[in-house]
This record gives C-alpha cells, sequence and structure tokens, in this order.
C-alpha cells in the first residue's frame, strides 16, 4: 500500500493506545478522528453560507411541492433546475472539507486495521442479526464515530 511508509510514524504517536484494551484504543482513535473531521467541517466549511444554501434549498423546495400539486409542470421544471443549481453550488461549498476529511481519513485507517486485523475488539453478552455477539475494528470504529459525531452535532449546533 502507498501509506505504509507512514506506519512508523503512526506506530510513535498512537503506541500508547496499543496497549489499552482493544475496544479502548478503538474507542480513542475513532473519538480522535471525528473530533478531527468535524473540526476540519468547522473550519473550512462557512457555516453562514451553508445555512443560507439550505434555507434557499428548503424554499425552493416547498415551491415545488406546491407547484406539483397545481399541477404547474413549467414551474415544477424551473424549480428542479434551480433545485439541482442550489444543490451543486452547496457540493462546491463542501467539496473541500471533504477531500481533506477524506484523506487523513485514508491514511489513519489502514493503520488501525492492520493493526486490529483478525481481532475481536468488542464483544456483546447477545447476538444480534447480521453482526453476532463480537464486533471486530471497523465495526466498533463506525459506531462510535457515528454516535460520538451525532452528539458532537446536537452540542455544538451543528446541523
Amino acid at each position: 500500500m502507498v501509506f505504509e511508509q507512514l506506519y512508523p510514524i503512526f506506530d510513535m504517536i498512537f503506541s500508547p493506545l496499543t496497549i489499552l484494551p482493544h475496544y479502548v484504543s478503538v474507542l480513542i482513535l475513532s473519538s480522535m478522528l471525528t473530533m478531527l473531521v468535524l473540526s476540519i467541517n468547522r473550519l473550512l466549511v462557512n457555516k453562514d453560507v451553508a445555512k443560507s444554501i439550505r434555507t434557499k434549498m428548503e424554499e425552493i423546495k416547498e415551491n415545488l411541492n406546491q407547484a406539483q400539486k397545481l399541477g404547474d409542470k413549467e414551474n415544477v421544471n424551473k424549480l428542479i433546475n434551480e433545485m439541482m443549481k442550489t444543490n451543486n453550488e452547496y457540493m462546491k461549498h463542501t467539496l473541500k472539507a471533504l477531500v481533506v476529511s477524506m484523506l487523513v481519513i485514508s491514511l489513519i485507517l489502514p493503520w488501525v486495521g492492520e493493526k486490529y486485523k483478525g481481532l475481536t475488539v468488542a464483544s456483546l453478552p447477545f447476538n444480534l442479526p447480521f453482526v453476532g455477539h463480537s464486533f471486530d475494528w471497523l465495526l466498533w470504529y463506525f459506531l462510535v464515530s457515528l454516535t460520538l459525531g451525532w452528539i458532537a452535532n446536537k452540542m455544538f449546533g451543528v446541523s
């Protein structure tokens, strides 16, 4: 893999975490990455611009629903085009943060996968459908990061 040259650096930085129980170390790594991604988004996305674009999209959606109820096909097509342009504007606005976040994650997650490959990170006393009674590192990572991301977004008022 291209990023394997970075593994010794990650070993040096994160080695104190690897002596902890697996579920704790992956929880901490997941929390750190989640907070890093949230910080990147906070720094690179102008919250006011993003909010105004989302507000504009909601208005267009309301007008589109109204036009569809009235059967005004010409207005519907016009509003769909306007919605697509506005959505494209929003995507352009948030793309830089997405690219930087994906780069950070793609650098670190392969190292985490290598460290915890084939290990059971967390076990449950019961079976879950499609999961079973044990979590590997990736499932545990997603569970922790989704939960923490949701909580952090609610706490800091980020939508």
